[in-house]
C-alpha cells in the first residue's frame, strides 16, 4: 500500500540571514511572505513564502534562521550549511501514513504540529538527503490560521510565536 498524498506541501529552508533571503527572493519574484516570527520554544525565526498568483496548492517555502546557537536550525547549518532540510508531503490520513512509513523502516522523530494541522517528522538525512515530514490539515485550518495571524499582528504571542523585526 502506498501513502495517498496530494504532493509536496512545503519545503523547509534553513538560512543564516532570513531578511537577506527574503530581499533577494522578493526582487526576483512576486512573493507573498508572512511577517517574520520568533518561535521562542524552538529558538528560531520563521517566515513562509509563496509565489504571488501561484496555484493555491503549489508548495510554499518554510524559511528558518537560528535565533539561538543551541537550536536545531543552528545545528543543521553548522553540520550542512544553509540548505533544504525537510520536504513535507500533504497526506489524507496521517496515522495510516505514519504506520506505512514505520513498516518501510523509517524512524519517526517527532509529531510536532500546530493548531489545525498534524505533522510527523522522520530522520531520513542518510537515506534521502533531507528529513521527511507528513502533514494533514483540519477542515477549518485556514480559518484557524487567519485567527492566529490577527492575534500575531496585534502583538500577541501565540504558542510561543511572536512577530518580530529582524
Amino acid at each position: 500500500m502506498a501513502i495517498k498524498t496530494s504532493g509536496i506541501d512545503h519545503i523547509h529552508l534553513n538560512v543564516r540571514d532570513l531578511k537577506r533571503l527574503l530581499g533577494i527572493m522578493n526582487r526576483l519574484f512576486c512573493t507573498e511572505t508572512t511577517p517574520v516570527g520568533r518561535l521562542e520554544p524552538l529558538g528560531m525565526y520563521n517566515a513562509t513564502m509563496k509565489l504571488t498568483g501561484a496555484d493555491t496548492r503549489q508548495p510554499f517555502l518554510d524559511l528558518f534562521q537560528p535565533a539561538r546557537e543551541d537550536s536545531d536550525v543552528a545545528r543543521i547549518i553548522r553540520d550542512r550549511g544553509p540548505s533544504v532540510s525537510c520536504i513535507s508531503f500533504r497526506v489524507e490520513d496521517i496515522d495510516s501514513a505514519a504506520e506505512h512509513a514505520a513498516s518501510c523502516g523509517l524512524c519517526e522523530v517527532s509529531r510536532f504540529g500546530f493548531r489545525g494541522m498534524k505533522q510527523v517528522q522522520y530522520d531520513t538525512i542518510e537515506e534521502l538527503g533531507f528529513d521527511l515530514e507528513f502533514v494533514e490539515y483540519a477542515a477549518d485550518f485556514e480559518e484557524q490560521l487567519d485567527a492566529i495571524k490577527l492575534r500575531l499582528r496585534a502583538g500577541e504571542s501565540v504558542d510561543g510565536l511572536k512577530y518580530v523585526d529582524l
